[in-house]
């Protein structure tokens, strides 16, 4: 994660005008203001006070080498109609970036959660677990967003398991015994407590993990799926089968709300519905929390729960990162609904033919997350140079 400057930009005409806002590192007037910048590989947002300062964004863009550039534009003072010009600018420059237009000035801390969402995704260090090398879609993520992604093979992995803290482990089984109900014998729960274990080690060297689970879960027959359930719930973020691009949004939605969702597969369109279920959710996220087992291979263990919220937002991302879906969604109906799906399964209605999911979804795995945040994710898609593309 790299770190973020926040820069106010106002007119020599206005200075004495605007008012005072908290949150603003530095206040630019003119273009000598900027020589003694430091800006390095942070994050810069800049703040539009007023008009007549679009020169001032690209000087400082071109001095600086910027690549990514958040403008914060209000009602007062032509700071959208400057925003938009230095957007204008800054895409002539090659630079990527994305407007967020606030009501005023004391809404700063919403666009300043938007650019710690980004930053989060910039200059992250990943571990892929499980698995042997590294995958186009793993090198398309460390170019786009100048990060690294690390590579434990199986062997590792399963080493890390064995010599895994026993204290770490039984804490696990007593706190998923506390709360969630079981509904097929828990005698190997210790076991899914010593993956949680080895995991949750990782995290002093990584910000975020993704587990390739089913070449383990095939060997072991147990499943990683409670350890990845605790540990989003803790806030440490771990996506399943190794999936990169859902973590890209796991990472993301964990800054804009909170949570760092659940991955989710499309299983059926009909109407304005569409019905998605995956064997693990963040505990968290679900009330009335079950454990039964794991839908593809009947070993121990899946989780079922209903969803807590009535309104959600899901995303995917493509392959080289350059392409965002994004739907909002009412709940109709969550929990164990069929036998024949992964474990949590939820009814959403977009509010228009879902057919819509299967045309334009850069790939199955969407990230459901509660609340609408598609104005967050289409700044941060413009920022990122992502394609932002609404389903409905």
């Amino acid at each position: 994660m790299v770190g973020i400057v926040v820069l106010g930009f106002v007119s020599p005409l206005h200075k004495d005008k605007v008012p005072v806002v908290r949150g603003i590192d530095k206040i630019i007037t003119s273009i000598d203001e900027l020589k003694d910048l430091s800006i390095g590989d942070s994050l810069v947002v800049a703040v539009i006070l007023s008009g007549g300062v679009s020169r001032l964004v690209g000087e400082l863009v071109s001095v600086n080498r910027v690549r990514r550039v958040v403008l914060v534009s209000y009602p007062g003072f032509n700071s959208l109609a400057s925003a938009l010009d230095a957007r204008a600018l800054l895409r002539d420059l090659g630079v990527d970036s994305g407007i967020l237009h606030i009501n005023d000035l004391g809404e700063l801390g919403g666009a300043l959660r938007v650019a710690r969402a980004i930053a989060r995704v910039i200059g992250v260090k990943v571990a892929l677990l499980g698995v042997d090398r590294k995958s186009d879609i793993s090198w398309s993520f460390e170019d786009r967003f100048d990060s690294k992604v690390d590579i434990i093979n199986m062997s590792e992995f399963e080493r890390l398991v064995e010599n895994a803290d026993e204290g770490i482990a039984q804490e696990f089984v007593n706190l998923i015994k506390g709360r969630v109900k079981f509904e097929i014998g828990s005698e190997r729960l210790l076991e899914v407590g010593k993956i949680y274990a080895a995991i949750r080690g990782l995290y002093a060297r990584y910000d975020a993990t993704a587990i390739n689970c089913f070449p383990y879960l095939v060997e072991h027959r147990v499943t990683p799926c409670l350890a990845l359930a605790r540990l989003n719930e803790e806030g440490l973020i771990a996506a399943c089968e190794a999936d990169l691009r859902a973590l890209f949004s796991m990472m993301l939605t964990k800054e804009l709300t909170g949570y760092s969702g659940w991955i989710a597969n499309v299983n059926h369109v009909e109407g304005s519905t569409v019905t998605m279920s995956h064997c693990t959710i963040a505990l968290n996220m679900i009330r009335n929390p079950r454990v039964l087992a794991h839908f593809e291979s009947g070993y121990p263990y899946g989780l079922t729960g209903e969803l807590i919220f009535n309104e959600v937002t899901g995303i995917s991302v493509s392959s080289d990162f350059r392409r965002m879906g994004v739907f909002t969604a009412k709940v109709v109906n969550s929990g164990l609904m069929s036998n024949n799906m992964c474990r949590t399964q939820a009814v959403l209605n977009l509010g228009v033919d879902a057919s819509r999911v299967v045309k334009l979804a850069p790939y199955n795995h969407h990230v459901i997350v509660p609340g609408d945040i598609t104005r967050e994710l289409e700044v941060i898609a413009s920022v990122l140079g992502m394609e932002y593309v609404r389903y409905n």
